[in-house]
This record gives structure tokens, C-alpha cells and sequence, in this order.
């Protein structure tokens, strides 16, 4: 009876171990993947045109109290379908957090044409800043992966504000 009890416990903690191995593993993939898309994304000189998008695309800077502005993104209104999609929302304003994003610590999200379940989605960061919007300076940054209906990845690279001559 000893051996079985101490063979189950044993099993117990080898199997505990494993599944804490695999978990930190996914933790790094998503950490590195994360930093992957930011670097992609700050290198990018190249930006899509309001016309070209795939999608309404609408980015806001809000005041929310006298030290936090809000940023957002809301990604709306496909005009093709989308799957799997991942979004990074940055800025160049220094922060030590993390910026909003999806598909990449969590789940893909789908925006299909006509489907009313979901309507959009939406990214919100906040910057701790005393001084107004616009003597910011900021640049702000979009990166948008999918999948279109023929599985072909598609790489969006959008800028609020962005240079005209640097859009296709």
C-alpha cells in the first residue's frame, strides 16, 4: 500500500512539473513573438492608406484625468473576412508597461463580414502624462496580422497621422 501511494505521488509531482515546463515555454514563445511584432512594427516605413485597409480602422487619444491619457484603437467594419487575427497598438512615449494587444498572450479574434456576434475590436493603453495631446509629438502604431479566406497571411502596418508619403 506504501509503494502504491508513494508511486501516485510520485506521478503527481512529475506531471505537475510538465505541465509548469510547457506553460513557461508558451509564456516565452508569446513574450518573444510580442517583441518580434513591436521591433517589426517600429522598423516598418512603409504605412497602408485609409482606402487600402481591410477594415475601419479608428485610433483616439482622450484625456482622462489631469496625469492619464487614454489611447485606442478600434479595429470595425471588415470588408473581407479575418481570421486569427493578432494586433500590437504602440506609441513612442516612454511607458514601462506592456502595450495592448490580441492574438498574441490571448486568443485570436475573427471579424467576418455581416456577423453581428462580434462587432469589433478594441485596444486600450494609457500613458501617465500631465502634459496636453497635442504637444505630445506621439507616434502612434498599428500592426495587424490575419488570415484572409484563402489562408494566405495578410500584415497590416498602420500610423495615426501617418506621412503621406510613406503609404501604400
Amino acid at each position: 500500500m506504501k509503494k502504491l501511494i508513494i508511486i501516485l505521488l510520485a506521478a503527481f509531482i512529475v506531471g505537475c512539473s510538465s505541465v509548469k515546463i510547457e506553460t513557461d515555454n508558451k509564456i516565452v514563445e508569446e513574450k518573444q513573438d510580442y517583441l518580434a511584432i513591436k521591433d517589426e512594427l517600429n522598423s516598418a516605413d512603409k504605412y497602408i492608406s485609409d482606402e487600402n485597409l481591410p477594415c475601419d480602422i479608428k485610433i483616439s487619444l482622450d484625456r482622462i484625468n489631469k496625469e492619464e491619457i487614454s489611447y485606442r484603437a478600434i479595429i470595425d467594419n471588415p470588408k473581407t473576412n479575418m481570421y486569427n487575427i493578432k494586433a500590437l497598438l504602440i506609441h513612442d512615449y516612454f511607458t514601462e508597461d506592456i502595450f495592448p494587444s490580441i492574438g498574441i498572450f490571448d486568443e485570436a479574434e475573427n471579424l467576418i463580414v455581416g456577423n453581428e456576434e462580434v462587432r469589433g475590436i478594441s485596444l486600450v493603453g494609457y500613458i501617465e502624462t500631465t502634459n496636453d495631446i497635442d504637444k505630445l509629438d506621439l507616434n502612434v502604431k498599428l500592426y495587424i496580422e490575419y488570415s484572409d479566406s484563402e489562408g494566405n497571411i495578410q500584415k497590416i502596418y498602420y500610423k495615426l497621422n501617418g506621412d503621406k508619403e510613406n503609404t501604400i
